[in-house]
């Protein structure tokens, strides 16, 4: 019996993939204001991006702040600069904290919550117990959505992220459920699906980028037990999930 549904929140819940390009579009016209030349002419919000992401490799399973990483991916951007066209170390690291604020105010300033996440939730917050579990950053309270969840667990909080098996226990932990009555809604075949499903947990997948056609992760074979494109379809996928595993006699 499904008594805990828990969604991942970037791409399921709100537009993350948006809101992080405009406040990366924002933060290197604050570069370009703050450091001109032609370096920052060139600069695209994806170098950012991927400066942000080679930190993350370089520092994985070292540094779980978000936050911290988002500074140091700016830190990187700007040392990038200083190699082709000098200047101060000191003020560059003051500068990338100066960015990294800018940054979160621009992302979360527009909570992007898809126009199916707000019916969604109404529709099951009387029948099921909500949770949000996230390898993300973005505070529930932040867009709107603290009202629905009873658990919150972020990777970064514990030192563990999806797909790890070890996010999924806090989660059983803090409703005191065990796997078996735990179900996962998120977008990513990786830290979603296999994640849940190795974790004990039922998984539904939801495809907002295509026709619902899932590819397994390389590697993975783990598949989810529904697929949907919008949430507007998951109360219904939840009660066909609930009554099959009735006539199984789950």
């Amino acid at each position: 019996m499904i008594e805990a549904v828990l969604f991942d929140g970037d791409q399921t819940l709100w537009d993350f993939q948006r809101v992080m390009r405009e406040a990366l579009v924002a933060v290197v016209d604050e570069i370009r204001t703050a450091r001109p030349g032609a370096f920052s002419d060139a600069l695209r919000w994806q170098d950012l991006e991927r400066d942000r992401a080679v930190v993350g490799v370089e520092l994985d399973g070292v540094e779980w702040s978000l936050a911290a990483l988002r500074v140091l991916g700016f830190g990187r951007t700007l040392k990038r600069l200083r190699d082709v066209e000098g200047g101060d170390e000191a003020a560059d690291v003051e500068l990338a904290e100066q960015l990294s604020a800018s940054y979160f105010h621009h992302r979360d300033r527009d909570p992007a919550l898809f126009p199916d996440t707000v019916p969604c939730l109404d529709a099951l917050r009387d029948r099921y117990r909500l949770g949000l579990l996230s390898n993300g950053s973005r505070l529930p309270e932040r867009v709107g959505l603290a009202r629905y969840f009873e658990s919150v667990v972020f990777a970064q909080d514990h030192r563990v992220a999806k797909p790890d098996k070890g996010i999924f226990e806090i989660v059983e932990r803090e409703l005191g459920v065990g796997p078996r009555a735990c179900l996962l809604v998120g977008d990513h075949p990786l830290y979603d699906v296999a994640g849940a499903k190795r974790a004990g947990w039922l998984a539904v997948w939801i495809d907002r980028d295509g026709g619902g056609a899932f590819d397994p992760h390389p590697g993975c074979d783990e598949h989810p037990d529904a697929i949907v494109t919008t949430l507007s379809d998951l109360p219904d996928a939840l009660e066909a999930l609930a009554a099959s595993a009735a006539r199984a006699g789950d």
